[in-house]
């Protein structure tokens, strides 16, 4: 009796901890479609820059670059001063027109 009742106990925790229960899905979802656009922020200063993306401070090393991915109507910000560029200015306005293209940061 006592080892019947284990097995039960066992087997409906096992069946609790499946691991194969998200090889299948119910309701599977179509692609979406990435519509964000890739720009690459090139530093090409002696110096770091800082850029705010969405919210986000970035640090882009002396000759070193990011890349962004974000969508459209994204404003980069300039997020430290420098030549050319005041902390706050906008540097670019991410536009399908932009798409691929590298931005050089002085």
């Amino acid at each position: 009796m006592i080892y019947s009742s284990l097995a039960v106990l066992a087997l409906s925790a096992s069946a609790l901890v499946n691991p194969f229960s998200n090889l299948v899905h119910l309701h599977p979802r179509h692609a979406q479609p990435d519509t964000r656009v890739s720009i690459v922020l090139r530093n090409q200063a002696v110096g770091f820059r800082d850029v705010k993306i969405g919210g986000h401070t970035y640090t882009i090393l002396a000759s070193h670059s990011i890349t962004v991915k974000a969508p459209v109507g994204t404003v980069v910000y300039a997020a430290s001063a420098a030549a050319g560029y005041h902390r706050g200015d906008a540097i670019v306005e991410v536009t399908p027109q932009i798409n691929n293209k590298v931005i050089a940061l002085n």
